[in-house]
Parts: structure tokens; sequence; C-alpha cells
């Protein structure tokens, strides 16, 4: 036994070091190469349950959450929300379907199919980018970005539903609403400026750090998985930022530093045994249903046959945090060894598909075409398409009423986890904490006053004020009760300085905080 754990790692990371070189080189993903080398530290003795390594651990997964929200565009997917999430219901299905298929002839519990579901349905985003970029259209690479997007929401509430056994959907959603607000308003304060003035990598690197740091620490006020919060932080951050790409880039580094020794951990839950070939078998039919499914969705939703399988094809390559959604349920003590070893080595021929299946498209495609011909689907093509162009427009005052429910409670929520996040930092941040409580109505009636200015249809705009007044009565009187129980408990002293803070904010900073209203209001 090679004594020392200096000595044991330096051997694990010049191990990792070549047989990731050789995978690079054989373009498949390197992540087999830091499990196997994990895997081999373990055996030689490397104490993967030190702080050490538990808190690079921690740092990895959270980092990455946060870079996966930053990757977000929330423009774009606005824009082709509707499409995208036809996309990922349908594709779900179908990778459901066949997965319940694979699970009846392997003995998979439903547990375990839903996982697996999750995990083989989630398109790395990072790679898709990488391989469509310049090859693909405009529209389509959009696309695929946006649904790849929502397949990263999806996969991490999953992660939160793991995480947290039983969940209270109503709660969770407010809870991750409130989040990607407070996100917003975060990389406003903290990361933003770094952005415009420090202009150096390192006060970038330090703020997003800090910021996920202080929303691991809100996601414990929340009872929130702080994966969830992070990925909603960063989303916020994508919204707020001038150049998230620039976030993107000076952060990967760290990111992919600190996964290779998550990898490391992982590594050491690996069961190597006489059943690889049989997971590759599953990767590999995993990897052409994801292509199936998504390619027919979006085929489904409108375009070209061929165009909607030329798209797919970009978007083959699986996540690798569908190994940190497995481990997470493994740790738990959910009996999912088999979906683990299953995710390790999908992400390794997952990778090496998309690899070859893109840098051969055109060859792909032709194959492609002629079973288009030789079915007969040219048939369908045109009905396909204007059923996919059939739109259906929610009426304007339910869209209002909807809206402004959502962004009140949200707004109101954000406010109290504000004051709490403060409260917690430091005691004598208390005082501060306080007088964001007391301005909170003035911000709800701020926002009564922006939105109504916003109702175009004079025809419901008395029923939507209405409405709008109604719902902030309904707030103010459990808010009055959280308030009174508040100030029960506080220094009068305490009390009139908070309420001549809160005066003073709401004067002087009036047009900051009705411009920071309108940024939320888009950002919803």
């Amino acid at each position: 036994m090679i004594q020392g754990t200096n000595t044991i790692l330096t051997l694990t990371l010049v191990i990792a070091t070549f047989s990731g070189l050789v995978l690079r080189r054989l373009r498949i993903s390197p992540v087999l190469a830091y499990l196997v080398s994990g895997l081999i530290g373990e055996l030689l003795g490397l104490n993967y349950n030190n702080p050490e390594f538990q808190f690079i651990s921690f740092l990895a997964v959270n980092l990455l959450s946060f870079e996966m929200g930053v990757s977000v565009n929330l423009v774009d997917l606005k824009k082709m929300f509707r499409r995208a999430l036809f996309i990922v219901i349908i594709e779900f299905l179908i990778v459901y379907i066949v997965i319940s298929i694979v699970g009846l002839a392997i003995k998979l519990s439903l547990t375990q199919t839903l996982l697996l579901t999750v995990i083989g349905f989630n398109t790395s985003t990072s790679i898709a980018f990488k391989l469509g970029e310049g090859k693909l259209d405009e529209n389509d690479f959009k696309l695929i970005l946006s649904v790849a997007s929502l397949e990263d929401t999806l996969a991490f509430v999953a992660l939160g539903i793991i995480t947290s056994g039983n969940v209270n959907i109503f709660n969770l959603l407010i809870t991750s609403l409130s989040s990607l607000a407070l996100g917003y308003v975060v990389s406003k304060v903290l990361i933003n400026p770094t952005l415009q003035y420090a202009k150096s990598d390192e006060s970038v690197i330090l703020s997003s750090v800090a910021s996920v740091f202080l929303f691991n620490l809100l996601s414990s006020i929340l009872s929130l998985p702080s994966t969830l919060a992070n990925f909603l932080l960063g989303i916020g951050t994508s919204y707020a930022s001038t150049d998230p790409e620039k976030i993107i880039r000076y952060m990967k580094p760290l990111v992919d530093f600190t996964l290779i020794f998550f990898f490391f951990i992982a590594g050491s839950y690996l069961k190597i045994s006489g059943f690889i070939s049989y997971y590759i078998l599953i990767s590999i039919i995993l990897v052409l249903t994801k292509l199936f499914a998504f390619s027919t969705a979006y085929w489904f939703s409108g375009v070209d046959f061929l165009r909607a399988y030329r798209t797919g094809l970009f978007m083959t390559s699986l996540s690798e945090f569908g190994i940190v959604i497995s481990l997470t349920a493994l740790q738990l003590g959910l009996p999912v060894t088999i979906i683990y070893n299953i995710s390790t080595v999908l992400v390794a021929v997952s990778s090496t598909i998309a690899s070859v299946l893109t840098s051969r498209n055109q060859i792909v495609l032709k194959t492609i075409s002629k079973m288009y011909l030789r079915l007969r689907l040219d048939r369908f093509d045109s009905l396909v398409k204007n059923l996919g162009h059939i739109t259906f427009k929610s009426p304007e005052i339910l869209t209002s009423f909807l809206k402004f429910s959502i962004l009140s409670i949200t707004l109101t929520f954000s406010s109290i986890y504000l004051a709490d996040l403060i409260a917690t930092l430091s005691p004598y941040l208390a005082l501060f904490s306080l007088s964001l409580l007391v301005l909170t109505p003035f911000l709800l009636i701020l926002f009564i006053l922006y939105y109504t200015r916003k109702i175009q249809n004079q025809e419901f705009r008395l029923m939507i004020q209405i409405f709008m007044w109604g719902i902030f009565l309904l707030i103010m009187i459990n808010y009055t009760v959280l308030l009174a129980r508040i100030i029960a408990v506080s220094p009068l002293l305490d009390i009139i300085i908070s309420i001549l803070i809160s005066t003073l904010i709401a004067i002087f900073f009036y047009s900051k905080i009705y411009k920071l209203i309108e940024e939320l209001d888009k950002l919803f």
C-alpha cells in the first residue's frame, strides 16, 4: 500500500491527467477517466470523507449549478418558451415510455425509471453550444439552447425533490420564484459592479463565489436545495448581467477544477463488473431515444422533418449533471446503484456518439433522408407543419390576473426572505432587516401603480385595478400579522429608526425602486 495522502493524491492526479488525455484524443469525455482515477485513488487508500474533499465537492456542485443557470438565455427562452416547453414535454414522454419498456426487461422500479428518464433526456448545454455554434441555423441554435435550459430546470427540480423528500409543490414554487428574483437583485449589487468597474478575472470570480455562498445560506433559510437555489441565482445573474458569457468564461477554470475532485469522489462509488457492455448497450439505446424524441417533438412543433432531425443530432450529448443527480440519490440511501453506473457510462457514450454524428451530419442526414422517402413521410410533412403552427392565445385579462398574482406574491416573499437573510448574516444588520419589512407595503403599492400604467385595454382597466387592490388587501392581512409579531419583540427606538430609514429610501431611491420593479416584471 502506498503511504501518505499527498503521495496517493499526486498519483491519482497523474493517472487522471494521462487517461483524460487519451480519452480526449479518442473524442470521448474525460469524465470517465476522472471517475476511474477516483476509484483507483480509493483503492490505494485515499479518504474522500475528509472535510477538504467534502468542501471541494460542495463547491463543485454549487458552482456547476450557478454556471448552468448563467448559461440560460432568458430573453431567447421567453420568445421560444411555448415551442421549447412543447418539445420538452413530448421528448420526456417518449424517453419515459422507452425507459419503462427497457425497465420491464431489466426490472427497474418506478423510482429508478423516473430517475433514468430525467438523466436520459437532459442534454449537456455546454456541449450542445460547442457542437452547434456556427453549424446550425440561428433559430435552430437558439432553440436547442432554450430546450436544454428547460431540461436543466426539470433536472434541478428532480434533484430538489430527491434531496427534500416530501415536497410541498406550492412552497417549492414560491421559494423558487423568490430565489430567482433575489438572484437578480444579488447579481445587480454584488456581481455587476465587478464586471463594470473592477474589470479583473479574480474580482468577478470572487463576487460569483460569494454570491454562491450567500445563496447556500439562503437555501437553508428557505429549506430549498442549494443546487436549485444556485441555479436560480445563475438565471437571475444571466438576466441582470450585461455580459453573462464573461462570467462563464472567468468561472469555467474554477468550476472544471473542482469538478475533477467531485468526479474523484463519485468514482469511489463505481462498481466495476462484467456488466459494462450491458451498461454501454443501455446508454446507446438512451442516446438514440433522445435523438428520436427531440427530433420528433421538434418536427411536431411545425418544422420540416429533415431540419428537425438534423437539429436533433446536436442534442445527443447528455449532461454530466446526471452523475450528480444519481450520486445524490445513492448517497441518500436510495437503491439506485444500477442507475448511477449507467449514468457514468452514459456521459462517455453520448459525448462520443454526439461527436461522430455532428462531424458527419451530412452523411447521417442522407441516410435519414432515404428513410424519410422510403417511409413516405413527406405525405405527413405539410399536415404536421400546419398543425404545428396552430397557436392558442390566452385572454389578456386572465394573463394580467395571473401575472400580477405571481409577481405580487413573489415580491412580498422575496422581501421577507431577504430580510431574514440580512438578519442571519449579522445581528447588527437587524435594523436594516426591519426597515425592509416596513418598506414592503410601499413596494407593493408602487407595483400596483406601475402595473396600472401598463394596462393597454381600457375595457378591463377598472376590473384589473379592483382585482389588484383586492390581492393587495389579502396579502396585507397576513403580512400585517407577521409584521405585528416582529414589532412586538422589537425595541421602540428600532421601530422608529426603521420607519425613518424606509421612508428615506422610498423618497430618495424612488426612481431606482421603480426601475427594479420594471426589470423584475420583464424577468417574469
